[in-house]
């Protein structure tokens, strides 16, 4: 049965690395997914949501045998497939996703019986995917590791997140990380902060002196530099560099 939608050019009728699908999904878009029905039923905690297993056995044509996700776009759809079928890295394509979008269809994945830290593994699409995210979207990608506790996104992430202010994580990133999560973000931020300053304030050693550089020299320079110091503890932060900071 021809169904006149789109369908998916990732999981579409054919693929010769498969065994042939048995069972189509419609997003809410109507956008067509050809599935397998073993697949999804045996990974899922919940009979993928209670729509498993289907009341009449498998046929040779999947348009027969149809489910509808309404409340699935099929950019979310395809995202939670790539996850479920545990698709190996490999198309740079798929680095170029939305974030919302990244987010929303991570979190169908346990309506849908599947653990996100169960299903993205580091050699996936979509380990890549969450990577390739964090450097633009650092505090929303550490979140949502942290959430689903894939902790090795989480460590990756935490680093892009350095350049920010930690006034900028909201209620609902809170609320996505946890206690214990927030705790380590603050410590990072916290810990980087009090290391440089530690740097900064280490003496200025003195040298023999020189004909370029006498002792008046060396003593007026460092005079300079702890009045630079003083001024620069007010304004430090956990991601910067010494060179964007110190004066020309």
């Amino acid at each position: 049965m021809e169904t006149g939608f789109p369908v998916s050019t990732t999981f579409g009728p054919v693929d010769p690395n498969t065994l042939p699908p048995d069972m189509t999904l419609i997003s809410n878009d109507s956008v067509v997914f050809y599935t397998h029905e073993a697949t999804l039923f045996k990974a899922s905690t919940n009979h993928f949501n209670n729509l498993l297993p289907f009341p009449t056995p498998a046929q040779h044509d999947p348009s027969e045998r149809i489910l509808t996700l309404p409340e699935i776009s099929s950019s979310e759809l395809q995202i939670m497939l790539l996850a479920i079928y545990k698709v190996p890295a490999g198309d740079p394509s798929f680095s170029l996703v939305d974030i919302n979008t990244l987010i929303r269809a991570i979190d169908h994945l346990p309506n849908y019986g599947f653990s996100p830290k169960t299903q993205i593994t580091p050699t996936s699409q979509m380990y890549r995917l969450m990577l390739s995210c964090a450097p633009l979207y650092p505090l929303e990608i550490y979140a949502l590791a942290a959430q689903y506790e894939i902790h090795a996104i989480a460590v990756t992430a935490s680093s892009h997140t350095l350049v920010l202010p930690l006034s900028e994580v909201s209620a609902e990133l809170s609320r996505r990380m946890g206690a214990i999560y927030l705790l380590w973000l603050f410590q990072l931020h916290m810990g980087r902060t009090e290391r440089l300053k530690v740097l900064l304030t280490a003496e200025v050693g003195l040298h023999n002196p020189t004909a370029e550089c006498s002792f008046t020299n060396q003593k007026t320079l460092k005079r300079m530099w702890n009045l630079a110091v003083a001024k620069l503890l007010f304004a430090i932060k956990a991601g910067m560099r010494l060179w964007n900071i110190l004066p020309g």
